[in-house]
């Protein structure tokens, strides 16, 4: 069975052959701002050619042959994240709340938890989870890019650990694995790799998946449950078998632009502009309790004043920062927020993680153009000045980097694996 004749079980033919001529077309991409470090009017100026997205608030479509985001500076400073237009929309559609706690099981590279970062607000924390531990380094370089203070990256398999987070976390998102159908034409690969057999396989493990989520759901919470997959089985019939084995009921999210068959939605990309995707969100009866953030008790604050709003914790001769302090002996922890620096007998040796969570330092210097080039590719500044120590260096008002005065120059702390040639 071919995946067109397997898409015959639930759509009608024009639907299919409508389906078809979308996904002979040229994929499509997007962003989405990160509007700490820059304004939509901004962005427009700098890119006047993009299109509004048509569900997600501050996102853009682009065309890659005008511009090349990849390769922008501002990409690497953080401004924007490229994401693919439907799997945006996940996140956009989840209401979040003041102090929520998220968990993002299957979080790399980091789209979903970006969206969810940027949203909650309060003492919220998102815990960004993928079993994958070269892809929580993908994830946590994503989340330290766009300067993110609320994030915990964790490598676990909840299947090993799901008891002890019953009825734990107030959103929980799912964007399972699955067989990729949605992605057919991004990467012809996987429509030579489609199967059946496939669908069939993933099916059982979104299953399992789905019912672990439910099961860590606070009463009163959202589990969105996602997939870039057009095949039912992955899809609503995933969504049947959480029905029937639990309590779950269904958030309506309807739209004109989605198309309902029943139980959630798919993004078509014959009526949407993206590569497609599946979004069922689901509730648990009940009412929630409020999450307990624990209060900060070290003394690392009085060194570091411009850090007080956050908890600092020590992990080795490492300070991390984070908006709230919440511990969980069971998770694998690969990073407990942002990354302050490293403790040096009575120093503390500052990181370019925490330059981008930042916005303001006693020490800033704005830089020129062409002292912006020579400093990305690993030269010293001059600088003369009063100012010693670490200086903050900014692009049109956009936290760069530390570097470090003698009073004569700066030295390059720029890291070296980012040092090349950008557009800027």
């Amino acid at each position: 069975m071919d995946f067109y004749k397997h898409l015959e079980t639930y759509l009608t033919k024009n639907e299919i052959v409508d389906l078809k001529n979308a996904l002979n077309n040229e994929d499509l991409h997007a962003i989405l701002l990160n509007s700490k470090k820059m304004s939509d009017e901004t962005f427009l100026n700098i890119y006047p050619n993009v299109k509004r997205h048509p569900l997600v608030k501050h996102a853009y479509m682009f065309d890659n042959k005008t511009y090349q985001l990849g390769k922008s500076f501002y990409h690497t400073l953080g401004c924007f994240y490229i994401q693919e237009p439907s799997a945006m929309v996940v996140s956009s559609l989840i209401k979040f709340n003041d102090n929520d706690l998220v968990l993002d099981m299957c979080a790399a590279p980091g789209g979903k938890t970006i969206q969810a970062s940027q949203n909650i607000k309060g003492k919220g924390i998102v815990i960004a989870n993928d079993i994958s531990k070269e892809r929580c380094y993908e994830l946590s370089n994503n989340i330290e890019r766009l300067g993110l203070d609320n994030v915990i990256i964790t490598n676990n398999d909840f299947d090993l650990i799901y008891e002890s987070f019953m009825n734990t976390f107030d959103k929980i998102i799912l964007d399972a694995p699955c067989s990729g159908s949605g992605m057919f034409r991004k990467d012809p690969k996987f429509i030579e790799d489609w199967s059946i057999n496939k669908v069939l396989k993933y099916a059982e493990e979104q299953k399992k998946l789905i019912k672990i989520a439910y099961s860590m759901l606070k009463p009163g919470g959202i589990l969105s449950y996602s997939t870039c997959s057009y095949s039912k089985e992955e899809d609503e019939d995933v969504i049947s078998y959480l029905l029937l084995n639990s309590d779950a009921q269904i958030i309506d999210i309807a739209n004109p632009l989605f198309l309902n068959k029943g139980i959630g939605v798919h993004l078509m990309s014959n009526k949407f502009p993206g590569e497609g995707q599946y979004i069922c969100q689901i509730t648990k009866p009940g009412i929630s309790n409020e999450t307990i953030y624990e209060r900060n008790s070290n003394n690392y604050v009085k060194q570091l004043p411009f850090l007080s709003k956050y908890h600092i914790n020590k992990f080795g001769n490492f300070l991390f920062g984070l908006r709230s302090n919440i511990h969980f002996k069971q998770l694998n922890v690969i990073k407990y927020g942002f990354k302050i620096g490293e403790i040096d007998k009575d120093l503390i040796k500052l990181d370019y993680n925490l330059s981008h969570v930042i916005s303001t330092f006693d020490n800033a210097v704005e830089l020129s153009d062409n002292d912006l080039k020579q400093y990305i590719q690993g030269m010293t500044l001059p600088f003369v000045s009063d100012k010693k120590g670490y200086i903050l260096l900014k692009y049109k008002n956009i936290p760069l980097s530390f570097g470090k005065s003698d009073g004569r120059i700066i030295k390059n702390h720029f890291p070296k694996g980012l040092r090349k040639n950008y557009i800027i």
